[in-house]
């Protein structure tokens, strides 16, 4: 699934200080202003190509409340598949 990159959300990387910031005005599209972020230095080629193809992959790792088996806080289990999927694949 490719992430829309909203341009309603530019505005909230916006900063008062800096030209940009790294975080949104809220809690919602976290992951889109930070995709938003990144695609700011992502710059088309000196000979006016195409920019080069990027990835954000935005992975929550941390678990807002305790289940069985899964204790609030963090944990990295979807880190370490993606790391294994990335080495088997890749690796050696």
């Amino acid at each position: 699934w490719r992430l829309p990159l909203w341009p309603g959300y530019r505005e909230q990387i916006d900063g008062k200080i800096a030209d940009l910031k790294n975080i949104g005005a809220g809690p919602y599209g976290g992951a889109i202003t930070a995709a938003l972020y990144l695609a700011e230095f992502v710059e088309a080629k000196d000979d006016g190509g195409a920019a080069p193809p990027w990835l954000h992959l935005d992975m929550m790792a941390y678990n807002t409340g305790a289940k069985p088996g899964r204790p609030e806080g963090g944990e990295a289990m979807g880190m370490r598949a993606l790391f294994r999927l990335i080495e088997k694949r890749y690796g050696k």
